[in-house]
């Protein structure tokens, strides 16, 4: 008798929450109709049945901006020397410029590059090192940064790296300020530090102003990896205490792929150099726009995507759906999973990003191995694009949303998840 009681009371809490989720669903697409599936199927080119929730890889670009970088090829095949000669700078300009007020920057103090990874080397190779200069990352860093860091040691055989290992469970963002704070007060030789604004690790957002004063308080180089923060966090460069900040419009801006910028604080009293260049110019613009054959295109659509994020209302319509649009598909999986979120505080979460933790999937550990590896297979089996994350020796998927998603696709996910967990979804 209680075994048919407690199976009732299931069926009937599991046909509660759907009702619930769906009448969520339904909320959301009535305040925001011009967002979601309908979106998706006016706006992008994206495949029919393919779950794309990793925007935080590369975001999908709109049909405006593929069709705007399309024109810039199509010219430079239809007049090959008059586009290289006539038209490449100036071409370069204005898409700098679109960013450069996007960011609410200078124009002047801001360079396109094609990713982070470059523009991080950029800025390192242009620091004039002493021997015995150490560099300070952290155990979030992505990989290319670390290997950028690398790369310069065998330039500068004295300089060093040290590792800022920050670890959750984090109680408030303070904890974090610590550590960076008994590292450059136990360590006078840290004359950069590199760190990131949103970690892609662990999907983090790091107290940067605190970090940068931190930065300056000891004569610190800081060195803003923001490959995630454009199109996410509103920004305003020109207000900004931080050295350098390069970021990623390849992410969160809607801009084709291999497009990313460098901002450098007047401040700075030493050049910022490009890592190649054709030009016999010492300007910034020379020396990151000539730089021979190399297909701008991306760049010269930076204006298209500016103005598609105009479009659909700015930054604050978008990060008004997304916000809302992540908070219901956490809850969603956390109840239907019975795990949790990463165990950071609430102001140390981005905005479009949400680590959640995995139920036990027999036959995949919690390695970073086994992550990449169910990443894999929810692509092959399911046609779903999502990141899996190992953090602490359990696995996480890193939720990412943007405004041609809808509930659906992480509803999608979660059965998907609960199929491979060998449960039923109605095991309340």
């Amino acid at each position: 008798m209680w075994r048919m009681l407690l199976d009732n009371f299931r069926f009937v809490f599991t046909k509660w929450k759907l009702t619930f989720s769906q009448a969520g669903m339904d909320s959301l697409q009535e305040q925001f109709s011009e967002f979601g599936t309908k979106l998706r199927q006016t706006d992008f080119v994206l495949e029919e049945g393919y779950t794309f929730i990793n925007h935080g890889y590369k975001g999908a670009v709109p049909k405006t901006v593929i069709a705007a970088e399309q024109r810039f090829q199509d010219e430079v095949k239809r007049q090959p020397a008059n586009s290289f000669m006539r038209k490449k700078l100036s071409a370069w300009i204005n898409g700098r410029d679109s960013v450069a007020e996007f960011l609410n920057a200078d124009p002047n103090d801001v360079v396109l590059v094609p990713n982070v990874t470059s523009g991080i080397s950029s800025i390192l190779m242009s620091i004039p090192f002493d021997t015995g200069d150490t560099i300070l990352v952290t155990n979030l860093s992505f990989t290319s940064t670390n290997n950028a860091c690398a790369q310069l040691l065998h330039h500068h055989r004295g300089v060093k790296t040290k590792v800022l290992n920050i670890v959750v469970p984090i109680d408030n963002s303070a904890q974090v300020v610590n550590l960076f704070e008994q590292a450059l007060n136990n360590d006078s030789n840290i004359r950069i530090a590199v760190v990131d604004y949103i970690s892609c690790s662990c999907s983090m957002l790091l107290p940067m102003t605190e970090i940068v004063q931190l930065c300056q308080k000891h004569n610190v180089i800081s060195v803003i990896d923001g490959a995630h923060a454009p199109g996410q966090l509103p920004l305003c460069l020109h207000k900004m205490e931080a050295d350098f900040f390069t970021g990623n419009c390849h992410k969160w801006m809607f801009a084709p792929w291999g497009c990313a910028f460098v901002w450098k604080n007047k401040k700075v009293t030493f050049p910022l150099r490009s890592l190649t260049s054709s030009s016999p110019n010492d300007d910034l613009v020379s020396q990151f726009c000539i730089q021979g054959t190399r297909d701008d295109s991306c760049y010269n659509s930076l204006p298209t995507a500016v103005e598609y994020i105009r479009s659909k209302g700015g930054l604050e319509r978008i990060s008004e759906y997304n916000t809302r649009l992540l908070h219901m598909a956490s809850d969603h999986l956390i109840s239907l999973w019975k795990t949790s979120k990463l165990l950071i505080p609430s102001s140390m979460e981005p905005p479009f990003l949400r680590l959640i933790r995995l139920p036990e999937i027999p036959g995949f550990g919690t390695s970073k191995e086994d992550a990449n590896s169910l990443m894999d297979l929810m692509y092959e089996n399911y046609h779903i694009d999502v990141s899996m994350k190992s953090v602490n020796n359990q696995l996480y998927v890193r939720l990412s949303v943007q405004i041609y998603n809808c509930l659906e696709d992480y509803m999608t996910l979660g059965e998907v998840v609960m199929s491979m967990a060998g449960r039923e979804t109605t095991d309340i």
